[in-house]
């Protein structure tokens, strides 16, 4: 922790934004974001109702699954049974409940499925009011920075030690 701190601070002092006497006077204090999200009581509601319906989803594709498995065993059964048309047929119709499947489980569990999707819905309240309470936190116990142990990220700053138009200005005169 002290690492990101000193990475963090060395710049601020190194571009005039403070001075080493401020960064001693540096009042600086960390959160885990991944216990307050573990102990929150809304957080765990929301992770509780996102297991409930992906365990949904889950029992649909499990049921997808055997309905191809049935229909390979029945065609693995039959084959001598059925004619060449008939196995082609068989055939289209198994890989059509397979792509249907593969379609199933992209739209669910895929990169933006709905998994993803509602796990973006039932979150985001969760995460604003956790933002909302850390720069609370911030403001009223004047902590000029927060950080997020378990991320490594800064998640409450004080706006004056904002540097981002010094280090623009610098790269434009390049």
């Amino acid at each position: 922790m002290k690492r990101y701190l000193l990475a963090f601070i060395i710049p601020l002092v190194s571009l005039g934004v403070i001075s080493p006497l401020d960064a001693r006077e540096l009042r600086i204090g960390y959160i885990d974001s991944e216990r307050i999200l573990a102990e929150f009581e809304e957080s765990k509601e929301a992770q509780k109702k996102l297991a409930e319906e992906n365990k949904e989803w889950e029992t649909q594709a499990g049921s997808m699954r055997q309905q191809i498995a049935d229909m390979e065993s029945d065609m693995e059964q039959q084959s001598l049974l059925l004619s060449d048309e008939k196995k082609s047929e068989k055939l289209q119709e198994l890989q059509a409940l397979y792509l249907k499947f593969q379609q199933f489980q992209q739209e669910i569990w895929g990169q933006e499925g709905k998994l993803f999707q509602r796990n973006l819905e039932l979150t985001r309240p969760v995460v604003e009011k956790v933002n909302a309470a850390i720069s609370k936190v911030g403001d009223e116990d004047g902590y000029d920075f927060i950080f997020d142990a378990s991320q490594g990220n800064v998640v409450h700053a004080k706006a004056e030690y904002d540097v981002t138009e010094r280090v623009l200005e610098l790269l434009k005169k390049e």
